[in-house]
């Protein structure tokens, strides 16, 4: 484990109080007091960036560490910017990226020759400017993730909420009739991935929809077929069904790894009607792209989600304040900072 005077660590801008709650963790863990340096922002007259990092003569030699949640242009340009300035300019002896919200997480699939496979350069372009470390939180694609950062030769740490949700869920399946009445609920083969550990550690079922995404088409499957691929992929005893009958008077929580606009999950949630007791929602990132309330919360009408949970690797929408990103409590919150708090401490026990 590196001291406090082998490691230099910088904040970002986007998500600050994230990043601060996550060193916290760190430093509660190890009985270290490792501290944020300064970034100077500033910007010159013609728009030109011009922010710097404080005290640089003291990377040389040292490991650097930069958190960042780049939602933005602008945030990934500072993020690149800080990167190859620690690693390139001032002489880092490592740098690791620590990404509470991953970028270009879903044009990640090479099969896809309509689009530019912007995960797999986003990954490339750290390497060359010196990212030697990485952690993630909860990526879209975890294979497409791990495939492409040890493409490039950079080592990737995947930060998991599964144990904080089990933590946060265990009330609520016995408070909704134990096992026996709720079920995870996964609306394609992708998404199984994050709902089959959530389920294991619950003892709960995954109710899956047969169906699979290939070249933008969403295309239906029989389901003994499908239970044989999600069966060779995630082991004989995965705790899947695909027997939309048994949804019927059972609660259903719907885990993903994001919420856009809200728009798929709200039509996925109509197609099971009131054949449900409960409809209940759980998203890592609060992506909340505009319109989102009005899909979550339609004013005069029944909201499709008896509850939504989101948590807060980045700020919802883009450029919002936090009041106007807020729901007025009809969101639970959750924090998720003790997992990506995990995951570093995993590459700072490396360095």
């Amino acid at each position: 484990m590196v001291t406090e005077d082998q490691i230099v660590i910088y904040g970002g801008t986007r998500n600050h109080d994230f990043d601060a709650r996550v060193l916290e963790l760190v430093n509660a863990s190890t009985g270290k007091s490792f501290q944020f340096s300064h970034v100077w922002h500033s910007i010159w007259t013609d728009g030109e960036p011009g922010f710097r990092l404080e005290d640089p003569a003291l990377i040389k030699g040292r490991h650097a560490v930069i958190f960042s949640c780049p939602t933005n242009f602008k945030i990934a340009s500072e993020l690149n910017d800080m990167v190859v300035a620690c690693k390139q300019q001032y002489g880092a002896k490592s740098v690791t990226v620590v990404l509470s919200f991953l970028r270009y997480r879903r044009q990640d699939r090479p099969e896809h020759d309509f689009e530019i496979t912007r995960l797999r350069w986003f990954m490339r372009d750290l390497k060359m400017l010196g990212v030697d470390n990485l952690v993630v939180c909860e990526p879209h694609s975890v294979e497409n993730t791990v495939k492409y950062a040890k493409e490039f030769g950079i080592n990737l740490v995947i930060a998991d909420p599964t144990p904080i949700y089990v933590s946060v869920f265990k009330e609520f399946v016995q408070a909704h009739g134990g096992p026996e009445k709720v079920m995870i609920y996964s609306p394609d083969f992708g998404s199984i991935e994050r709902s089959i550990p959530l389920a294991t550690a619950l003892g709960l079922k995954v109710l899956v929809t047969p169906k699979k995404r290939s070249n933008g088409e969403v295309k239906t499957i029989e389901s003994e077929e499908f239970l044989h691929t999600v069966r060779e992929y995630f082991g004989a005893d995965a705790p899947v069904i695909c027997d939309r009958a048994a949804a019927k008077g059972m609660h259903l929580i719907m885990r993903e790894d994001e919420l856009d606009s809200g728009g798929t999950a709200v039509t996925t949630r109509r197609t099971f009607g009131n054949e449900v007791a409960g409809f209940h929602f759980v998203a890592t990132h609060p992506v909340c792209s505009r319109g989102w309330k009005m899909k979550l919360f339609p004013h005069g009408q029944t909201a499709p989600f008896d509850t939504v949970w989101l948590g807060n690797t980045r700020p919802r929408g883009d450029g919002e304040t936090r009041y106007e990103g807020s729901s007025g409590n009809r969101v639970k919150h959750i924090d998720v900072e003790a997992c990506v708090a995990d995951a570093l401490l995993k590459v700072l026990k490396t360095l």
